[in-house]
């Protein structure tokens, strides 16, 4: 930072363990403050270093200076011995240090997938505590009955699966980061064009436990070899607006199978709460009667076409409600409501965001989700579950906010990061141990327990693109 600038003061929550142990009441607790106190209590939580942007001439993160390599993708991705929401803040703070080893070779004109990953991420890592602080723990007397309501809704998915939901989301979303990094990591270390998958179907790996091809839907592998490709020729491309569209291309090409991945641990996600109430709840009832395992996680996964009528309904009405009211984006420029019709960034600009697409491929990868029409590409999403509507709503984001800068934040304090890119990080208690109906012994929560003693290394084939 420059010299002029006045110290940084000690942050509370300047260590990992500070802030997995607030992080469930940071989101909620802001909602309803000025803008002053929000920005007061920001610098108070993460520090100076969350509030600006390093302009070209600073210095740039520690994770700028050291770019991440093949073995912290590993790392990162192998990591069973932590909790979920640490497992998420790795995985937050390597998309990152994706995010600008890929800026390095194709400037910030235009932003690079891991950029969205990111703050896409850090929103997963905000939903993972369990521990009820969000509910009625920081400053609850300062909050309003509606910001109450939104909580309890919020937190109604989360509960009824506890440790088994919050591993499994976890340890699908390492596997989806080793995949989606080491699709496009060659670019910075000259290795092949291959990327390394999470194979339990494979003739090559063991048989999977049962609970990873639930966690784990099929994806297109043509559009992690187009996204490399299109990266390729982006990186040797000197016009800027050619190079934009190139990266455009790429980002599409990503989420197209990062969201065909993640498709059953979204719907893991929103169909739970009905699942509990017609499938499970007295089926747990039982297992504690009876200290009988219960595998309550195939209930749970089960696909939605194969549940009976009334709970298709159902799931399909709390999936639009949720999607309508309380699904969004936390990022620097700002609260992206996915229910709500998207507005360009501020540094974008309607005119320039949706000029036409000249290269053909890129077209062509937008075209498989939105048209021309800008009212019907940027209209908010009635369900979040349905991959088209999903898409049609990710490539319009991306469009709209292709040149928004402040994406490539740093996604945490600078103290913090620099725990995270430890080799050895300290065991630290994740908030669904503290949670006596929470903890998974063998007997009554098998699922979880199975997942936390859990390695993908058994279950990984290198692939070429």
């Amino acid at each position: 930072m420059n010299s002029s600038e006045p110290p940084q003061q000690p942050s509370p929550y300047d260590s990992v363990a500070d802030y997995l142990n607030f992080i469930d009441g940071i989101s909620e607790t802001v909602e309803h403050l000025s803008d002053q106190d929000m920005a007061d209590r920001a610098r108070r939580i993460f520090g100076p270093a969350e509030l600006s942007r390093p302009e070209w001439g600073d210095a740039q993160p520690q994770l700028d200076r050291a770019p991440l390599t093949f073995d912290d993708v590993l790392r990162i991705a192998m990591d069973k011995w932590h909790s979920p929401a640490l497992n998420m803040m790795q995985i937050t703070q390597g998309y990152h240090a994706m995010a600008l080893a890929l800026a390095r070779l194709l400037g910030r004109d235009a932003n690079n997938w891991y950029c969205y990953a990111t703050w896409s991420s850090k929103t997963i890592t905000e939903s993972l505590s369990l521990d009820g602080h969000g509910l009625f723990g920081t400053d609850s007397s300062r909050r309003t009955a509606w910001t109450r309501l939104r909580l309890l809704v919020r937190g109604a998915p989360r509960s009824p699966l506890g440790s088994a939901y919050a591993r499994g989301v976890a340890l699908a979303n390492r596997a989806i980061f080793l995949e989606t990094v080491s699709a496009t990591i060659h670019l910075m270390h000259d290795g092949p064009a291959s990327y390394i998958r999470v194979s339990p179907e494979s003739d090559a790996t063991p048989v999977a436990p049962e609970f990873l091809p639930y966690l784990l839907a099929e994806a297109d592998p043509r559009f992690l070899g187009d996204a490399a490709t299109l990266l390729s020729e982006a990186v040797e491309e000197d016009d800027p607006v050619v190079r934009a569209e190139l990266v455009l291309g790429a980002n599409i090409a990503l989420s197209a199978y990062e969201q065909m991945r993640m498709q059953r641990v979204l719907e893991l996600r929103l169909y739970r709460p009905v699942r509990w109430l017609t499938q499970v709840w007295w089926r747990s009832l039982c297992s504690l009667v009876t200290r009988q395992p219960f595998h309550r996680f195939r209930l749970y996964s089960t696909g939605h076409e194969d549940q009976p009528l009334l709970t298709r309904v159902l799931e399909d009405l709390w999936a639009a409600f949720h999607t309508r009211f309380f699904l969004s984006l936390k990022t620097p420029a700002g609260k992206v409501k996915v229910g709500e019709r998207l507005t360009p960034s501020p540094s974008t600009g309607l005119t320039r965001a949706w000029a036409p697409i000249r290269d053909k491929r890129v077209r062509r990868l937008a075209e498989e989700f939105i048209t021309d029409d800008l009212r019907g590409a940027t209209a908010g999403v009635a369900n979040w579950l349905k991959y088209h509507e999903r898409m049609r709503f990710i490539v319009s984001y991306f469009r709209l906010y292709q040149n928004e800068p402040t994406l490539y934040d740093a996604p945490f304090a600078e103290r913090i990061a620099e725990e995270l890119n430890q080799r050895e990080l300290p065991e630290i208690n994740s908030a669904d141990s503290r949670r006596r109906l929470d903890r998974y012994p063998p007997a009554m929560d098998p699922d979880a327990y199975e997942m936390a003693h859990f390695s993908l290394e058994p279950f990984l084939e290198m692939v070429g693109l």
